[in-house]
């Protein structure tokens, strides 16, 4: 059960470096409930909330509107500490809602989501110069999914997603972060998507002091046989296995024909 709120805020738009103008995040909190993500850590809004991340979303409601002249032709990014196509989002659009206020502004968008549902809003994104949707894989496991990722889309789904976006004439691209060693089918993502997207990033599961105790004894009850892979990666900063899998990731994409940036 999500605690859903609603927040006052001066304004939606937050200047960014990560590759945009302006990062708005429509929500605050997501439902998703990933087990790995790093937003709890970071967070302000976790220290003042009571309940685990995952079960709790703020809706933010602004003071100001955007300025059309603000934003003209602007870079925009939906989102960095939320899924602007949460579960909440299908009944609500307040993204959807987002959308349509930007369109006399006429900015390029980029969005970065775990869902499905971003195609709901295809009608939207022919309106603006450009839209590029950027979908993130962990795993093309559903199982995987199912403990990681309770509440985002399968990948089946996202698939299925890219395919229609791309028919669309909407760009795609894939982000395939986490990476977790040994369990993260990268070769099996590229040949997957390889057909629908502009090109393809890859990030490795990056483990902070908050999370890393609790993520390594979960992926060692899931997976024991992996224990000491893990505890050689993220006790001993043992190198190598990233170093060989830039390898076989560079070597996929070539294969594919995929333009691609490796992160780690």
């Amino acid at each position: 059960m999500v605690n859903v709120r609603y927040i006052k805020v001066r304004s939606l738009l937050s200047p960014t470096k990560l590759g945009a103008d302006f990062v708005i995040n429509p929500y605050v909190g997501c439902p998703h409930g990933c087990r790995y993500c790093y937003a709890p850590c970071v967070a302000h809004s976790q220290r003042e909330r009571e309940e685990p991340w995952g079960q709790y979303l703020d809706v933010k409601r602004p003071s100001v509107p955007i300025e059309p002249a603000k934003i003209f032709r602007k870079d925009i990014l939906l989102s960095s500490m939320t899924d602007p196509y949460n579960p909440y989002e299908e009944r609500s659009q307040v993204t959807r809602d987002i959308l349509r206020s930007l369109l006399p502004a006429q900015p390029n968008i980029t969005i970065l989501t775990k869902s499905a549902l971003v195609v709901r809003d295809i009608d939207i994104f022919r309106k603006f110069p450009h839209v590029k949707v950027i979908f993130s894989f962990s795993s093309l496991n559903d199982g995987f999914r199912r403990v990681m990722e309770p509440h985002a889309s399968a990948p089946a789904r996202k698939m299925e997603a890219l395919a229609a976006l791309h028919e669309a004439g909407v760009e795609t691209s894939v982000m395939a972060a986490p990476i977790f060693p040994a369990i993260t089918e990268c070769s099996a993502i590229i040949e997957s998507a390889a057909r629908y997207v502009s090109q393809m990033n890859f990030d490795g599961l990056n483990l902070r002091s908050r999370n890393k105790e609790s993520m390594l004894s979960l992926l060692g009850r899931l997976y024991p046989h992996l224990r000491p892979l893990y505890h050689d990666i993220y006790i001993n900063g043992r190198k190598d296995y990233w170093q060989a899998l830039r390898r076989e990731i560079e070597a996929s994409c070539q294969m594919s024909g995929i333009k691609h940036n490796i992160f780690f």
